[in-house]
């Protein structure tokens, strides 16, 4: 009984990460797509307003398309501009 309850919470974990990994490509193809929708060029509030994101979500997800030199984040002000690198 032991046995089939840890395999069964194994099990959902696991399907809760997928899920989370599924959601969280999903909302960077969101983002790429706002950004070329607005002719590779945005601000990160934009961004923010137009998604429903958090500052914190856009943020993290901004932060990683740099990481992987899809876009580049420019300081300006107290805000950031977002450019399409590809």
């Amino acid at each position: 009984i032991i046995i089939t309850i840890l395999a069964i919470s194994i099990i959902i974990a696991l399907t809760k990460k997928k899920k989370k990994i599924i959601e969280e490509n999903d909302e960077l193809d969101d983002v790429l797509n706002l950004i070329k929708k607005e002719g590779g060029r945005i601000t990160q509030k934009n961004i923010r307003k137009s998604l429903g994101l958090s500052e914190a979500k856009a943020s993290l997800i901004i932060t990683e398309l740099e990481h992987k030199e899809i876009i580049k984040r420019i300081k300006k002000g107290r805000g950031n501009i977002i450019i399409l690198q590809k």
